[in-house]
Parts: structure tokens; C-alpha cells; sequence
């Protein structure tokens, strides 16, 4: 008689994914709650609060289908191990254009109608529509071709680059921010105690202010001072890649020796950036003004750099495990968080520059706007190329076996 081992890692991860999905709900319905309550009580943005909450909706009903394959596995179910293939094909691409340009149309309309029970009502549902499919697409196009194995590693993959890794990285980002504001704030009283008691006077002066125009002209000459700008760019352009090009591709990390190519590796690292840019994505898109279809439109870049970048390292990260080739995973990292770390300062640097004079902006940056946004745009372009290319060059060395049995066939032939 076969005896059913227990499966420690399906089960482990099915508890965290679940304990992640109901903590989701409680914050879905809270912002469901909290704009319903605006939207009757003239509130300051009552699209945006439910824009959160289908956001958050969103990404429990993939928590929940990730929770549903895991458990088949730790369950013992045979299907488990069956390969997963992605369902992507050409005639998607033109589909995805025409729904996400329609409801950027949409959107954009009735956004600019500012009505708020029509932005409320409309908003929520076209940010799905625009931020979701784009994903799907370059997923497609990225991996087209590849065995992405098991069913419920993929979704363990999945359910994990939406729930651990982004919890670490922010804690670690915070941390770290932290740290430098305390430095800075050491360096400071040390050598220019002057400046130290002026900052301090204003902080208390900003703590009873209600009013954000007053807030911002208070603390314009130290947001535009050089140094500051400096180490902004340089926390957003070096430190934040460095730590999320890391811990995006974490189920990667985790199950690098069960993955079977470094083609997989490149799959399942997209996979985990794709997670993480819906998650940033959606939440990032809460805004039900009249910059709405700017705000969702912008997103597509970002979602690419991140499924390209945690691609890369997921390809190396895999190469070096089960190749040998332990020079590919340093050369994809150190790749991937300069090309996140180039976006970022571009999109932190045109931020600063179209917030005009309002932060008593430097003119050498308003100089370099056009500069960055035009840098944002080759980066984009060349994203894809890299996207293309890799998948052309990773399917030309792939060599096709016949599929490999699964775990529960390997423990019957055993019995046998």
C-alpha cells in the first residue's frame, strides 16, 4: 500500500498565500467601505479610495487560484505536477490594444467630466483593463515557447512574488531610508547646528499646518537643494534596484534547483516581476482626477522593466544552480539594476522637474527634462527588444525531452 508523504513545502507556502489572501480581503473591503462613506459624505477622492479596492480585489482572486494549486499539491493530487502552459497567441495582442486604448478613451472622458459618482462608478473597472492585460501580453511574448513546469510551483512562484517578497523589500527599503535620514539629520546638527534648529523649528511648524500649498513652500528651498536631490536619486536610483532586482525572483531563489533550464529560470523570473508590477501597478494607480489616464497610461513601461529585469536575474539565478555558470547570475543582476536604476532616476528626475516652481525648482534640471523623459522612452524601446530577443535566443537552445515523470509516479514506480 502506498503511503502519501507530506508535502512540507506546498503546505507551508499554501499557509502563508492564505493568511495573505485574507489579510487582502480585510483591506479590499475596508477601501470598498471607506469610499462608499466618501462618495455620500463629499470626500476628497472617492474614485480613488474604490480604484484601491478593486486593485486589492483584483489581486485576491489570483491570491485565491494560487492557494487552489498549491493545495492540490500539498492534497497529493497528480494534476499538481502536470506542466503548466501559459495560453497566449497572436491574435491577443491586437485585442489587448483595442481594449486598453478604448478604456484609456473611456476613462480619460469621464475623468475630465469630474462628476464624482460617474468617475467612481467607471474609473475602478478600466484601471483593470488597462493595467492587467498589457502584463499578460509581455508575458506572453517574453516566454512563448517555454515548459514552465509543475502547475503548483508556478503559482507558488506567482502567490509569492505577491505577497513575501514585496512585504520584504518594503521593510528593507524603509529601513534603510531611515537610516539615512538619521545620518543626515546627525551630519547636520554636527556641522551646521544653525541649519539644524531652522529644520527643527519648521518640522514643528509643519506638524499643526493643514494646508498642503503652505506645507510645500516651507519645505521648497530644502527639496530643491542639490545635495538633497542627489541622494534622493541616488536611494531611488541605486538603492530601491538593488534590493527589489534581489527579492523579486524570490520563488526563484527558492526553488532553483527544482527548475529545469535556465529558459524556465528566465520564465519563472518574469513571472515574479510580473506579480510584483501588478501589485505596484495597481495600487500605484488610486488617483481619480483628471491625471488618471496619464497615471495608468505610464504603467505599461514600468511593468516591463520589471518583468524584463527579474527575467534576467531568474534566468541566472537558475544558470548558476544548475549549470554551473556562476559568472551569468552577477552579470544578470548587476544588468538588471542598472537598467531599473536608469528608469528610475529618469522618472524621479522628470517628477522633480514637472513639479515646476512650486519647489523652487533648479533650472540646470528643468534643462534635463526633456532629456529624461526622452531617456524613459529609449529605455522602453529597448526593454522589448531585450524581451524579444531573449526569448528567441533561449527557445533556439532549448532541447525538447520527453516530459519528465511526476513526483507521484516517481513514488509508484518505487512501491513497484
Amino acid at each position: 500500500m502506498q503511503t502519501q508523504k507530506t508535502h512540507w513545502p506546498s503546505i507551508l507556502i499554501a499557509i502563508v498565500l492564505g493568511l495573505s489572501a485574507a489579510f487582502v480581503f480585510l483591506i479590499s473591503a475596508a477601501a470598498g467601505v471607506s469610499s462608499i462613506f466618501s462618495l455620500f459624505t463629499d470626500g476628497a477622492d472617492p474614485a480613488g479610495e474604490m480604484i484601491g479596492a478593486f486593485a486589492f480585489g483584483f489581486e485576491l482572486l489570483v491570491l485565491l487560484v494560487c492557494v487552489w494549486f498549491v493545495l492540490q499539491k500539498a492534497m497529493g493530487r497528480e494534476q499538481a505536477d502536470h506542466s503548466f502552459k501559459f495560453p497566449f497567441a497572436d491574435w491577443q495582442i491586437l485585442a489587448v490594444l483595442g481594449l486598453v486604448g478604448m478604456s484609456v478613451a473611456i476613462g480619460a472622458g469621464v475623468a475630465y467630466t469630474e462628476i464624482t459618482w460617474l468617475t467612481w462608478l467607471i474609473l475602478p473597472v478600466l484601471t483593470v483593463f488597462v493595467i492587467v492585460p498589457p502584463i499578460f501580453i509581455f508575458f506572453g511574448l517574453g516566454t512563448r515557447g517555454f515548459e514552465f513546469g509543475s502547475r503548483w510551483r508556478v503559482f507558488g512562484i506567482l502567490g509569492l512574488a505577491m505577497t513575501v517578497g514585496p512585504v520584504i523589500m518594503i521593510v528593507l527599503e524603509i529601513v534603510i531610508l531611515v537610516g539615512i535620514i538619521i545620518i543626515g539629520a546627525l551630519v547636520v546638527a554636527v556641522w551646521q547646528p544653525a541649519l539644524f534648529e531652522e529644520i527643527l523649528s519648521i518640522s514643528k511648524i509643519i506638524q499643526q499646518e493643514t494646508n498642503q500649498d503652505v506645507i510645500l513652500s516651507l519645505l521648497a528651498p530644502y527639496i530643491s537643494n542639490t545635495l538633497v536631490i542627489a541622494t534622493l536619486v541616488g536611494y531611488i536610483g541605486f538603492i530601491v534596484p538593488l534590493i527589489e532586482e534581489l527579492l523579486k525572483p524570490l520563488g526563484v531563489w527558492l526553488f532553483a534547483r527544482k527548475i529545469e533550464s535556465p529558459a524556465q529560470g528566465f520564465a519563472m523570473g518574469m513571472l515574479s516581476g510580473a506579480a510584483f508590477a501588478l501589485v505596484e501597478s495597481l495600487n500605484a494607480s488610486g488617483n481619480g482626477s483628471t491625471e488618471w489616464s496619464v497615471i495608468v497610461s505610464v504603467r505599461a513601461g514600468t511593468s516591463l522593466l520589471h518583468m524584463v529585469a527579474s527575467g534576467l536575474v531568474g534566468w541566472g539565478i537558475v544558470s548558476a544552480f544548475r549549470e554551473k555558470r556562476y559568472l551569468r547570475l552577477p552579470a544578470a543582476y548587476i544588468s538588471a539594476v542598472a537598467i531599473h536604476g536608469l528608469w528610475n532616476s529618469c522618472a524621479i528626475g522628470a517628477g522633480l522637474s514637472a513639479a515646476g516652481e512650486s519647489i523652487g525648482k533648479p533650472e540646470w534640471l528643468a534643462a534635463y527634462t526633456p532629456s529624461m523623459l526622452a531617456g524613459m522612452l529609449v529605455l522602453g524601446i529597448g526593454m522589448f527588444v531585450v524581451l524579444i530577443a531573449s526569448n528567441k535566443k533561449l527557445n533556439s537552445n532549448l532541447v525538447h525531452v520527453p516530459a519528465l515523470p511526476t513526483e507521484n509516479e516517481e513514488r509508484e514506480e518505487k512501491v513497484q
